[in-house]
C-alpha cells in the first residue's frame, strides 16, 4: 500500500532508496521513486501518476529521449540546462518544465552542486526511445549542439525506465 505521508530525510525522502538511473550503469544519477511506480496498465492498482526525484552529479545528464507520455519536470535544486525539442533553457529552483508527448528532452547538470528536478509522469507509460541516427544529427546542427549529450546513459533495458 502506498503511504500517505512521505518524509524528507537528509538527502532523501523516508523508505525510499534511491536506484541507479538503469540498473548497472554508473552515470552520476540517482533516482528515488518517491509516490508510485511502473505499471504495464492503467487500471492496475495503486496511485496512476508516478513521482521521482532524480539528482544528477555535476556535469552528469540524463538520457537523450522521447516517451509517448508527457513529463512535469519542477526543478529542486542546483542549475541546469533542459533540452526540450531543438531548444535549450538554463533552469534552477523552482522552474517548471513541460515536456510534450513524443519530444526529445535531456536535462544536464552545468553546476558545481548536484542538480535534482522531480519528474511527475502517468504510472502505466511506455518506455524510453532513443533518437535516431538522423535525428541526433539534426540536433548537433541545431543551437542544442553545444548542449547535448546523445551518449550521456546507456540505451533503456525495460519498460517503464
Amino acid at each position: 500500500m502506498q503511504r500517505r505521508v512521505i518524509h524528507a530525510r537528509g538527502e532523501g525522502w523516508e523508505g525510499v532508496e534511491p536506484e541507479g538511473y538503469r540498473p548497472g550503469a554508473a552515470v552520476g544519477i540517482a533516482r528515488h521513486t518517491i509516490v508510485g511506480g511502473w505499471k504495464p496498465e492503467p487500471g492496475s492498482p495503486g496511485p496512476q501518476l508516478e513521482l521521482r526525484f532524480f539528482e544528477l552529479d555535476p556535469g552528469a545528464a540524463s538520457r537523450l529521449e522521447r516517451h509517448e507520455h508527457e513529463h512535469y519536470v519542477i526543478v529542486g535544486r542546483g542549475v541546469g540546462h533542459a533540452v526540450v525539442g531543438e531548444r535549450v533553457e538554463e533552469v534552477a529552483a523552482g522552474d517548471v518544465i513541460y515536456v510534450a508527448p513524443l519530444e526529445l528532452h535531456q536535462f544536464i547538470n552545468r553546476g558545481e552542486e548536484r542538480f535534482g528536478f522531480y519528474c511527475i509522469v502517468t504510472a502505466a507509460r511506455d518506455g524510453a526511445q532513443i533518437p535516431e541516427k538522423e535525428e541526433i544529427e539534426r540536433l548537433l546542427a541545431s543551437p542544442v549542439a553545444p548542449f547535448i549529450r546523445p551518449d550521456a546513459v546507456p540505451p533503456p533495458l525495460r519498460r517503464g525506465t
